[in-house]
């Protein structure tokens, strides 16, 4: 299937999201004081398990974009009727589910309404993604029924 102008805008933007969250992950401590408000700490004033947790959700909203590239090349370069994208989707599901185990612990030691705004969409998100990867799943199915009928 030929990409639109919509497709090739979004196929550069993930790109360019994922390299620039690479480059940028070298520079989380200089980017997190930059940008922070004159109240909250510097990076390096907090305790280690927020570090932790910081770089953890990090790496997965990194991963998010990754399989999220992947999906999309997949249903450009031949079909979306693969199994492939299932199994992508129900992975960025789990991670959406973890984003939101990380925040919910971290809302215990440092509650804010932001954290807890966050762990709403992630865990919507989360079910979202994995019902897209069930509506996936059901479709491969029935056009696997309709190639053996044919």
């Amino acid at each position: 299937m030929r990409k639109s102008f919509i497709g090739n805008l979004t196929t550069i933007i993930l790109y360019l999201l994922f390299i620039v969250g690479i480059i940028c992950l070298f520079f989380i401590p200089d980017l997190y004081n930059i940008l922070s408000d004159k109240y909250v700490d510097l990076f390096n004033n907090h305790s280690i398990y927020y570090k932790i947790a910081f770089y953890t959700c990090y790496i997965l909203s990194l991963s998010i974009i990754f399989f999220l590239t992947k999906i999309f090349n997949n249903i450009y370069k031949d079909t979306p009727f693969k199994i492939e994208i299932v199994k992508y989707l129900k992975i960025i599901a789990c991670i959406f589910m973890l984003l939101a185990i990380i925040i919910a612990i971290k809302v215990i030691f440092i509650p804010t309404i932001l954290s807890l705004a966050m762990i709403v969409v992630t865990f919507i998100a989360s079910l979202s993604f994995y019902v897209l990867g069930q509506v996936f799943k059901c479709a491969i199915n029935y056009k696997e029924e309709v190639d053996y009928t044919i």
